[in-house]
Order: C-alpha cells, then sequence, then structure tokens
C-alpha cells in the first residue's frame, strides 16, 4: 500500500489563539522531532511533503535546508498560521506571497503546494492561490468534528484529487464514511488518539475504496514533553495531547506498513510540464 506523507512544519506554540508577538516568547522545539520524521524516513527510504511555515522558516533556515537536501518536497503552510477565512483577501495574498518567497529563496526549488492552517481554507482562497502561482491545494477535510475546519461537503467519489478552478488541483483530506458522519482519518491528533490497529484498518480501507491517501503529522505530535499552556475543551485536548509518548513508535509502523512518498511522487500527473 502507498500514501502520501505530510508533515506540518508548525511548533507547540503556533495557534491561531496566540499572535506572532506572543509566539517570540516560547521556545522554538521542533528541530528534535522534525530530525527524528526525516530519520525515520531516511530508514525506510521514503519522502514526504513538508507543508512549512514562514515564520519558522525565517528563523530555523538551516532546518529547512537540510529537508531539502534530503529530498523531501517543500510547500507553503502560509507565514503566520492565521486561519485563512479570519483573513482579508489581501491579508491572505500577502500572507501566502511571503511565505512562498522565503522558502523558494532557501531552497531554490519552486513551492508549488500549499495547505491552510487547520484547514481553514475558503472558495476566494482558492483563486488566489492560483494567482499566486500554486498547482495544488491540500486543505479540505470533509469533516464536521473541529469547529475550525472549513465546511465543505465531497461526495465519496470527489475524495481523491480533483481539478479547481482550471490551473488547480485540490488533494481532499481522507475521511471515513459511517452513516451521516465523516470521520476524521488522516493523521495528527487523530492518529495519536487511535489505536494503531484501528488507523491501519482505516486507512487500507481508505485506500482500496478510494485510490489514495494523504497522511499528516505535526512535529509537536511527537514531543512529548511540550508545555501545556491552552486552554481547552476536554475534546480538543484529547485531540491535542492524547497519546504524545506513542507517536514515534506508531510512525514507525506506518512508514513499515505503508509505501510512503511526497505528495509531488504520489500525484506526478499533477506536475506535467513543471
Amino acid at each position: 500500500m502507498r500514501m502520501a506523507f505530510t508533515v506540518d512544519v508548525e511548533d507547540w506554540f503556533c495557534s491561531p489563539e496566540l499572535s506572532l508577538d506572543d509566539w517570540e516568547q516560547y521556545e522554538i522545539r521542533l528541530e528534535r522531532p522534525i530530525y527524528d520524521i526525516l530519520d525515520l524516513l531516511d530508514e525506510r527510504n521514503s519522502t514526504g511533503t513538508f507543508f512549512i511555515l514562514g515564520w519558522i522558516a525565517e528563523r530555523r533556515p538551516n532546518l529547512i535546508k537540510e529537508i531539502a537536501r534530503r529530498g523531501h518536497e517543500i510547500a507553503s503552510h502560509g507565514y503566520s498560521h492565521r486561519l485563512v477565512y479570519q483573513q482579508s483577501a489581501q491579508e491572505f495574498r500577502a500572507d501566502i506571497r511571503k511565505s512562498k518567497h522565503i522558502l523558494e529563496h532557501l531552497t531554490g526549488t519552486q513551492v508549488y503546494g500549499y495547505r491552510a492552517p487547520c484547514f481553514s481554507i475558503t472558495l476566494s482562497a482558492l483563486d488566489i492561490l492560483v494567482e499566486e502561482g500554486f498547482v495544488y491545494d491540500a486543505s479540505i477535510i470533509p469533516n464536521t468534528l473541529n469547529s475550525l475546519y472549513s465546511k465543505f461537503n465531497l461526495a465519496p467519489t470527489w475524495l481523491t484529487p480533483f481539478k479547481l478552478k482550471q490551473k488547480l488541483w485540490e488533494i481532499p483530506m481522507p475521511v471515513l464514511y459511517l452513516g451521516p458522519f465523516n470521520i476524521p482519518w488522516g493523521g495528527g491528533g487523530y492518529f495519536r488518539l487511535y489505536p494503531y490497529w484501528l488507523f491501519d484498518s482505516g486507512a487500507n480501507r481508505i485506500v482500496k475504496n478510494q485510490g489514495s491517501f494523504i497522511f499528516y503529522i505535526h512535529p509537536y505530535d511527537l514531543d512529548e514533553g511540550q508545555p501545556q499552556i491552552f486552554n481547552t475543551s476536554w475534546i480538543n485536548s484529547i485531540r491535542r495531547y492524547y497519546g504524545l509518548k506513542h507517536t514515534t513508535k506508531k510512525l514507525n509502523r506506518l512508514l513499515t506498513n505503508f509505501t510512503c512518498t511526497s505528495i509531488r511522487e504520489y500525484h506526478s500527473h499533477i506536475f506535467e510540464g513543471k
């Protein structure tokens, strides 16, 4: 079984609840978990797509260069991790343009992919992605369980890559359809929450039924010692902090059971001519 492996390169404090000025007071902890992920990928001769915050790239340029040096795809997660639907069109354009410029300058390669913070993409933002030279977006997750996500109702047959706006491809995040519920199955906190055997079973089912699967993880998902500063609902607290000490072991099993590649390799047909 094959899947696209992705990492959202943000740290434990990179939350829409805090301003960029607030971020400056906190310790950057993501380097160790990023290197753990890189080493696990190297051991399995696997590659991934790293959606990187521009703010992080400015402060850890050598880390970003190392990710690129090891052969992984560099993509944008925006600059400031602000929810897309809370930005004006001008603010969103400036945010993605700044991040894209930083990443391309650091790595010397063109950035084609984008993922919105907390999957908060909007239809109008997709138009701006086209205008700013992006080839694909990986932000739509048709799920009703997380209030931060944008709300897109996609039929099961649409959960494979499809073309939007003439020049932009959408690569939706996986969900399991159980009656009226769309259960998130792409990774992150849900990967920590589900027992591995259950996650593996669901991922195989999605690959079989839909033909593709895209996985995501954050560096803080591997950081058991991260400070817990967010006062949030009990369900969001579980999603954010549960199972941190087991993530590396589960990730190792995932990389053993699946052949993992970058989005650029997994969906190479969308890059024809690039």
